[in-house]
């Protein structure tokens, strides 16, 4: 989606719990080996003991409504996104976002429910409804999760990743004359649909959330896919996909790789062997120092690209002029990939 300056990301933040679970304990605990720390590449992840993800994600969004000046009113578009868990079953948690956020009747709250590109995708959507429809002036974007044993162990749910809980709130808008926090030129994406596989295995499909488990694990799954498919074929497609993605985003922001103005290329807050594995090789001769967001939060579900605009804006990580190109992924799999500048 090539945007060519017709819209502005406004404000864009996170909201974390204060209380974190770090890494130490678990290898005091016994719970973690050397190698395990080695993989996920953390030191601590933020927990929430109380909030759920909908109830962080409502903190996360009236924080970035506040700092840009936005009467809740004038966001005709929420949109939410989220891998797990969102408190209740049954239940709208864009409508409650909506709700308790002020909006106006007239907003349509919805969800992407999209593993963990869907904060991209949520992005997407809502840019699509402000280029679509002309009284459509804002539009809200939500991420929120929360992660937590028995059922999704944060630490060993995936061996290359540590779960921190979290929300995300990005406010998009046209321009209106006054100063964003970044320049969003554009987002795309590649997917690569037969890799749904990787996190489904070979069980059948059920009649209920956790039917015949008590624990979420995705090593059994993955077993099951690479002893079918190999472990070649996942990493090709994912240089595959990182490539095509940052090719097309690179062209609709009429930027070369080797620009000087290409500051950083922020990652997804994963553990180091997936970053190797999937952009390792897919970079090429782009512009910009890799750059590693994730060391204290750990992935915080669908939040992750927004949580690294939040933190290049908050840590002033750009000069004016200055561009970011900021990825993101998601089982699916779906690589993306957002250029964003510096005001």
């Amino acid at each position: 989606m090539k945007l060519a300056g017709r819209l502005g990301i406004r404000s864009v933040g996170a909201w974390l719990p204060e209380s974190t679970e770090s890494i130490k304990e678990e290898v005091d605990g016994g719970r973690l080996t050397a190698e395990a720390v080695a993989l996920l590449g953390v030191t601590d992840v933020p927990v929430s003991a109380e909030l759920s993800a909908p109830e962080m994600a409502v903190r996360a969004g009236r924080a970035v409504l506040e700092r840009a000046g936005c009467d809740p009113a004038a966001v005709g578009v929420l949109v939410h996104a989220w891998v797990y868990h969102q408190g209740l079953e049954v239940w709208s948690a864009p409508h409650y976002l909506a709700n308790e956020l002020g909006l106006s009747s007239s907003a349509l709250p919805t969800g992407v429910h999209e593993m963990c590109n869907g904060g991209t995708s949520a992005l997407y959507l809502a840019a699509a409804s402000l280029l679509a429809d002309p009284a459509v002036s804002a539009a809200l974007v939500t991420t929120g999760d929360r992660f937590g044993a028995p059922v999704w162990d944060r630490w060993r749910q995936h061996s290359d990743i540590a779960y921190g809980d979290g929300a995300t709130a990005t406010l998009l808008h046209r321009p209106d004359g006054r100063p964003d926090e970044l320049r969003l030129h554009c987002l795309t994406h590649a997917s690569a649909g037969w890799l749904e596989a990787l996190n489904r295995g070979n069980a059948p499909f059920s009649m209920a959330p956790m039917e015949n488990k008590t624990t979420l694990s995705s090593a059994q799954v993955r077993q099951e896919f690479y002893a079918e498919h190999g472990k070649k074929r996942l990493a090709e497609s994912a240089v595959s996909c990182v490539r095509t993605s940052l090719a097309t985003a690179l062209a609709e922001a009429e930027l070369e790789p080797d620009d000087p103005r290409i500051r950083l290329v922020a990652v997804p807050r994963l553990g180091p062997r997936l970053i190797h594995v999937m952009y390792g090789a897919s970079l090429g001769p782009l512009q910009g120092k890799l750059t590693h967001l994730g060391r204290r939060t750990g992935h915080l579900g669908a939040g992750d690209m927004a949580a690294n605009m939040a933190d290049i804006v908050e840590q002033r990580m750009l000069e004016p002029g200055e561009f970011a190109v900021v990825l993101g992924c998601g089982g699916g799999f779906t690589w993306s990939t957002a250029v964003v500048q510096a005001g």
